[in-house]
C-alpha cells in the first residue's frame, strides 16, 4: 500500500512538472512529502557513489530510502511520459488551455494558506520573506523568453539543471523556465514523444536527464540546509513565491504580452471600454467556476488528510 501510494504521489508531481506554470515541488509540499523527498535526495554523497561502484546495493537502499524514492520516481517518470502525450491528444495546452490552467490556478491558490498554516507561529518579520518570495516570482514572470530553440548539448544540460528546479523549489515552474530558455518544445514535447524513433531526440533526452540529476542533487542539499536552519523563513518565502507564481498560469493570456500584462491589460481595457469591471468577469464565468473547483478540491483533500492525522 505504501508503494502504491507513493507511485500515486509521483504521478501527481509529474503532472505538475509537465504543465508550464506549475511546480511539482508545490504538489509534494501539499502532499506532505516535500521535506522527506529533499532530505532523501540531499543524502547522495561521495560514499553513495562508492557504494554504487562496489555494487553495495543494500547500503544504497538504506542510505537513500529507496523504498520511498523508487515509487516516487516511477510515478514521476510514468506521468511525464503519459501526460506529455495526453497534453497533445486532448489539446490541454491548446484549445483547452484556459480550462486546464483555470483549474490548477484555483488549486495552487489554495496551497498558499495551507503552507502558511505549516508555520507554528507566524511573526510579522516573516512578512518580509513572504513579500520577497512574491517579488522574485513576479520578476521571473516578466522576463522575456528566447524565441529560438538551441540544441547545443551543453545548453541542453544547462536546461536540465534549470528545468528540475520546478521539482525542487515550490512555486517555481521548471517548464516555464524552459519556455523562457526557448527549449520547452524541443525537450518536453519532441524528445519525450520521439526518443524511441529519433536518435537525436534520444541523445537530447539523455543529456537533459543528466542535467536534471546534477541540478536536483545540488539544489536539494541547499534547500535541505535551509529547512534545517531557517524552516519558518523558508516556508514564508515559498508561500510568497507560490502566490506570485500564479501569474504563470493565469488562464486568459495572449502570446504577445508578458504574464503580468496578460492579467492587468484585459481588466483595464474592459474598464476603459465599458466602465464596468463585472463585464470582464461575466465573460469568463466558466473559468472562474473551474478556479473555485480547483480551490475546493485541494481544500477537501487537505481537510480529509488532517482529519486522518488527528
Amino acid at each position: 500500500m505504501f508503494f502504491l501510494k507513493n507511485i500515486f504521489f509521483g504521478l501527481l508531481i509529474g503532472v505538475a512538472n509537465v504543465i508550464p506554470g506549475l511546480s511539482g515541488a508545490t504538489i509534494a509540499l501539499i502532499l506532505g512529502i516535500y521535506e522527506k523527498l529533499i532530505n532523501t535526495i540531499s543524502a547522495v554523497k561521495k560514499d553513495t557513489l562508492l557504494s554504487l561502484y562496489n555494487l553495495n546495493f543494500k547500503k544504497i537502499y538504506n542510505d537513500l530510502s529507496l523504498n520511498f524514492l523508487i515509487p516516487i520516481t516511477i510515478g514521476i517518470i510514468s506521468s511525464a511520459l503519459l501526460f506529455a502525450n495526453a497534453l497533445e491528444y486532448f489539446d490541454l495546452l491548446g484549445k483547452n488551455k484556459e480550462y486546464t490552467l483555470s483549474y490548477f490556478f484555483g488549486l495552487i491558490l489554495c496551497s498558499v494558506p495551507i503552507i502558511i498554516n505549516m508555520i507554528p507561529k507566524f511573526r510579522y518579520s516573516y512578512l518580509f520573506y513572504f513579500i520577497a518570495g512574491i517579488s522574485i516570482a513576479v520578476s521571473i514572470a516578466i522576463t522575456p523568453g528566447i524565441q529560438q530553440e538551441n540544441n547545443n548539448i551543453i545548453f541542453i544540460f544547462f536546461c536540465g539543471v534549470i528545468g528540475i528546479t520546478g521539482m525542487v523549489v515550490p512555486g517555481l515552474s521548471g517548464s516555464y523556465l524552459l519556455l523562457i530558455l526557448g527549449n520547452y518544445n524541443l525537450l518536453v514535447k519532441d524528445s519525450i514523444n520521439k526518443f524511441h524513433e529519433d536518435i537525436n531526440s534520444f541523445i537530447y533526452l539523455i543529456v537533459f536527464i543528466l542535467g536534471m540529476a546534477f541540478g536536483m542533487i545540488s539544489l536539494a542539499k541547499i534547500i535541505s540546509w535551509l529547512f534545517k536552519k531557517y524552516r519558518n523563513e523558508t516556508l514564508s518565502i515559498i508561500a510568497g513565491f507560490i502566490l506570485g507564481s500564479l501569474i504563470f498560469i493565469w488562464p486568459v493570456r495572449s502570446e504577445e504580452t508578458t504574464a503580468y500584462l496578460e492579467i492587468i491589460s484585459p481588466i483595464i481595457n474592459e474598464i476603459n471600454n465599458s466602465g464596468n469591471i463585472m463585464n470582464y468577469f461575466n465573460n469568463y464565468f466558466h473559468l472562474i467556476f473551474l478556479m473555485i473547483a480547483g480551490f475546493l478540491s485541494l481544500f477537501s483533500i487537505n481537510f480529509i488528510s488532517r482529519k486522518k492525522n488527528v
